[in-house]
């Protein structure tokens, strides 16, 4: 899972606790502890408008995850294709997402004893440095970072889900969807969720979403 930032002003840090594991991208709240965790409506701490408001920082520009990180990037070259209907696909100058190539020390502190002098066999020890995180409104980005799901309540989603259309307003998905983007209800706006994100576009054949940030801190 991975963001690619088209237009963004400020990245702002937050703290976040040695055990914690997304990846980029992830929608991000800040817990009564005053470290950032993923964005989950289901959680009781999140599951009123009010809380989400004071509490959504905005979307995480790194990986905190050991595995699974993904990267996105610009293809110069193009990989046009005939898709199963015939229909000629041009995906020439788009993105695709692909494994990070990263070594591991730039993904999380991992390192044990070489750089980091506290962390003992596991790597998980404390402090950890933190994340950093898009906070400011009207930044453009691409992401992986979503599912194809609808809000149903403030606290669940599972309603009956059409495709992401340009317009679609955006809100941090629940339970198993947490840190995710969902679709909000258009008939339920105001109850189901806070908007934090608008749709550009879609590339479900990409598999990523273009999207404007639209609440941030």
């Amino acid at each position: 899972m991975a963001i690619r930032a088209l237009n963004s002003v400020i990245v702002a840090n937050y703290n976040t606790a040695a055990s914690a594991s997304w990846q980029a991208g992830t929608c991000l709240m800040i817990g009564s502890d005053g470290l950032v965790l993923k964005a989950d409506r289901s959680v009781a701490a999140f599951d009123t408008l009010v809380e989400q408001t004071g509490k959504f920082v905005g979307f995480s520009s790194d990986d905190t995850a050991r595995t699974g990180n993904t990267m996105i990037l610009a293809d110069p070259v193009g990989s046009n294709y005939i898709d199963g209907s015939g229909v000629f696909q041009s995906n020439n100058n788009g993105f695709y997402v692909g494994a990070k190539r990263a070594i591991g020390d730039f993904q999380a502190e991992n390192v044990n004893g070489v750089t980091n002098l506290s962390a003992q066999s596991s790597g998980f020890e404390g402090p950890r440095r933190g994340v950093g995180v898009y906070n400011t409104p009207g930044g453009q980005f691409v992401t992986d970072q979503y599912v194809e799901d609808l809000t149903t309540t403030v606290s669940a989603d599972g309603g009956s889900y059409s495709t992401f259309a340009p317009g679609d307003l955006l809100v941090p998905g629940a339970s198993a969807n947490a840190g995710k983007l969902v679709k909000l209800d258009a008939a339920a706006y105001g109850t189901d969720g806070i908007v934090v994100g608008r749709v550009d576009s879609f590339d479900s054949a990409a598999g990523l979403l273009y999207f404007t940030q639209i609440l941030g801190k």
